[in-house]
């Protein structure tokens, strides 16, 4: 027999003991040598920590850089050092076939030994013996929630370096979507002059790049764009089995804590055999790490088989019928008694039957092997579940039952119904609101009226009232959009961020009286706007009956221009299906309530400005984000009032023609949630002699400053500096 090091994982944990041994072999642990050899990355970030606190910038910039380019040459050695020494002694296990069986071990040693000293003698040409012992699980976690970004994005504003800041800021931010601090810097760094678009870089992006090709296959879909489609779901599938290989690769190359003595003794086989399933657990959940985007808590169940399910269908569409059929039967693999799959299959094959190089054709090669190793590496797991007491926990749903021993089974299946029944959760007779708000309270404003309720609506919590502004007052209000909104918030007339057809101009509060200031609108137009949201939020806060006191969350006028030569044959939505407070996944019916979403939003309304437009009707939707509940047709006055919660998905139908113009509004009883822009246009009112209606204020919060820690936010107020928000979000 052949023994290869992926076949046979309980003698490969030696591999783990050997190096262990070798790297911290020698005369001391000095972090840098003479050589040239490079310290721990862990060192430079504690210098980087402690030259930020004495405010020493240079240094702090010159340590945290450091460590963050140091982990990753890290990484990028382990992986070569992997390639490189992945056949290393191989010629030593094809001499076990010929030996006598009783010396087997000692050969298993013999090539495991020659194995960790290329492994050895790879990562020594660069790092010190320092640098390749393990980190804290402290460090593991900085770096894991990009705390190092947190301290740059401060260190490069203190230095002037704003680009550098700017993208230290995003980096940290998008693995941080729910850092109020950092989004208002974000946006700062946005106003200041000489910072490009093109700052704002994830310097992490690298490792996500299978989530951008997930997005741009989403969106060809959603155009009918299928050839594009199948383009960008073959790219995303291979750079998604890339990055698992990647994973993978780190699980075997980093260093593993040997423990001193455990509570039980345990022999060199016992220990081997544990390493090795921890090696083997490790490598499983690469499953879970690829498949959850960064920012958010959960990961995408079924990613791959997901990515499959898509690709062949966009196949199907483009006309490319053998690919599908390749495609469906790679995605039978993991489920292959799915009705629906089968089905599919009969129909690409009926369709091709007069081809039968592509009725013959058979699964990809690469997840034919993905699932051969992913089970072979199950069964070990399992019997070391059931015979060695061993904690493993199965990151795939599709993994078949004759794997697991009879004596899990029934353990295992129990939890993998409560798992489906969580993930399915469709079949429901009714939504039932948990907000606290309660449809129907009274209508304190004059001339406003009530034009469709919740049974008109279709649902639970939902309100249209007609005749909240006058037209003179929509008028107005258009007028400053149409001179203030290009020069607003950072959109300035680009194409929408949801659709290639749409320009978006986007305006608040605080911006229109900036702008009145600078002599560009008048400041009673300004006024207005302010003026326009204290009306809705008393209409809100009525008719939904609050339980507790409301506070603006976010206010923005937000125009949609339909781009023209850019609409034929168009049949995407200018938003596409979304709840504001939750991260909706149609195909389970859930919503996640976790970032990237804005989880403090308790209220939503959104107040028309226009009708002269072709498009852009307002509708809810079912959780399948497919089902139409209610629409609504935009027109001066009409405000759409609605729980922020996952009763309530909703969309914008495409804008075809014309220029759409709304109010959008968010309210959230959280105080510590509440709008800071608006209280800063506030105050610039108040300071000037003119009164506004304000809200009870707590402690305000500075601009731009670190959280010192990825896990906790400053106080500390900055009456010099700019607050802004970035809450980007609009009906």
């Amino acid at each position: 027999m052949a023994l290869h090091s992926n076949t046979n994982p309980v003698y490969v944990a030696f591999l783990f003991i050997f190096y262990y041994v070798f790297i911290t072999a020698g005369s001391g642990l000095s972090s840098e040598s003479s050589s040239g050899l490079l310290a721990p990355y862990d060192e430079h970030y504690y210098r980087g920590v402690r030259a930020y606190f004495r405010d020493d910038w240079e240094r702090a910039a010159e340590f945290l850089e450091k460590s963050i380019s140091t982990r990753d040459k890290l990484l990028r050695t382990r992986r070569k050092c992997h390639d490189e020494c992945l056949t290393a002694g191989d010629d030593k296990i094809s001499k076990l076939d010929k030996e006598d069986f009783t010396l087997w071990d000692l050969g298993i040693l013999d090539w495991i030994q020659v194995r960790a000293e290329c492994v050895r003698f790879c990562m020594g040409q660069s790092f010190s013996p320092a640098a390749l012992l393990p980190v804290s699980l402290d460090i593991e976690y900085e770096f894991g929630t990009r705390n190092p970004y947190n301290y740059l994005q401060v260190t490069y504003y203190k230095l002037e370096k704003m680009a550098k800041a700017a993208s230290a800021a995003h980096t940290f931010f998008v693995a941080n979507p729910s850092h109020l601090e950092m989004r208002n810097n974000l946006e700062k760094y946005r106003r200041i002059l000489g910072v490009k678009e093109e700052s704002f870089q994830d310097r992490e992006r690298e490792q996500e790049q299978h989530w951008e090709m997930y997005d741009a296959a989403i969106l060809a879909e959603s155009s009918s764009d299928w050839v594009k489609a199948v383009k960008k779901w073959k790219e995303c599938v291979n750079e998604t089995l890339k990055q698992t290989e990647e994973c993978r690769a780190q699980c075997v190359m980093m260093s593993q804590v040997i423990p001193e003595e455990p509570d039980t003794v345990q022999g060199l086989y016992e220990r081997a055999a544990d390493l090795s399933l921890s090696l083997l657990s490790c490598k499983q959940m690469c499953v879970t790490l690829v498949s959850t985007r960064p920012g958010r808590v959960s990961a995408v169940e079924d990613f791959l088989p997901l990515q499959l399910e898509h690709l062949h269908i966009a196949q199907f569409k483009a006309g490319d019928l053998k690919g599908a059929v390749e495609t469906l039967r790679s995605l039978l693999l993991f489920y292959p008694t799915d009705s629906d799959s089968l089905s599919n299959l009969e129909l690409y094959t009926q369709t091709v039957e007069v081809n039968t190089e592509a009725q013959e054709t058979g699964p990809m090669q690469e997840i034919a092997k993905y699932i051969s190793r992913a089970l072979q590496e199950k069964r070990l797991l399992y019997f070391g579940m059931a015979n060695l007491d061993f904690k493993f926990s199965d990151p795939d749903l599709w993994t078949p039952e004759d794997i697991v021993p009879e004596s899990l089974r029934e353990t295992w299946r129990a939890e993998k119904e409560k798992l489906h029944e969580k993930l399915k959760q469709g079949e429901k007779v009714e939504e039932v609101d948990d907000s606290g708000f309660y449809a129907g309270g009274p209508v304190p404003v004059v001339g406003v009226t009530i034009t469709m309720d919740d049974q008109r609506l279709n649902g639970t919590n939902r309100v249209v009232l007609d005749g909240v502004l006058s037209q003179s007052e929509c008028d107005r209000v258009m007028q400053l959009a149409t001179v203030a909104a290009s020069m607003g918030d950072g959109y300035r007339g680009r194409r929408s961020p949801h659709t290639p057809h749409e320009k978006f101009e986007g305006l608040t509060v605080l911006r229109a009286l900036q702008l009145a200031q600078d002599g560009l609108v008048n400041q009673s137009d300004a006024r207005l706007l302010h003026e326009i949201g204290e009306t809705v939020k008393v209409l809100m806060d009525s008719y939904f009956r609050s339980h507790s006191v409301l506070y603006f969350a976010y206010t923005h006028l937000v125009c949609r221009s339909a781009i023209p030569g850019h609409q034929e044959g168009r049949s995407d939505l200018s938003h596409p299906v979304h709840v504001d407070n939750c991260i909706l996944e149609p195909e389970t019916r859930q919503c996640w309530r976790e970032a990237p979403a804005f989880t403090h939003r308790d209220l939503s309304a959104v107040l028309y400005l226009n009708d002269d437009f072709e498009g852009g009707d307002f509708f809810f939707a079912d959780r399948d984000a497919k089902t139409v509940t209610a629409m609504v047709k935009p027109k001066c006055g009409r405000l759409v009032g609605f729980t922020s919660g996952p009763v309530n998905p909703h969309g914008v139908t495409a804008v075809t023609a014309g220029r759409r113009c709304a109010l959008a509004l968010w309210f959230t009883t959280e105080k510590q949630h509440r709008d800071m822009e608006r209280e800063e246009a506030e105050e610039l009112w108040a300071a000037d002699g003119k009164s506004v209606v304000k809200e009870e204020k707590g402690e305000g919060e500075s601009a731009l400053k670190s959280a010192r820690s990825g896990r906790s936010q400053g106080k500390e107020r900055s009456k010099d500096r700019e607050r802004v928000t970035g809450r980007r979000d609009e009906l």
